[in-house]
């Protein structure tokens, strides 16, 4: 049986934030940022689950994701 992959809002932005153009290059990208988050445990979890639920969805999953709302405007410093 197949089970639908849903995300929480703070794993929808995760995504946005990484996004690449397929699911494996995305899981790359967000693995990239493990080292810089691990002092923080709930950030750590966050993205290590967004991860792992990316690995059990289909690249067909992943395309039909939409991010649009979740993109946060680049702040100006």
């Amino acid at each position: 049986m197949i089970r639908k992959i849903t995300f929480e809002k703070d794993e929808l932005i995760i995504l946005a934030m990484f996004e690449e153009e397929g699911r494996q290059e995305t899981v790359k990208e967000i693995e990239s940022v493990i080292p810089f988050v691990s002092d923080d445990t709930e950030i750590e979890s966050l993205v290590i689950g967004t991860i792992e639920k990316l690995k059990m969805m289909s690249d067909e999953e992943f395309a039909k994701l939409d991010l649009e709302e979740y993109k946060q405007e680049p702040v100006d410093e």
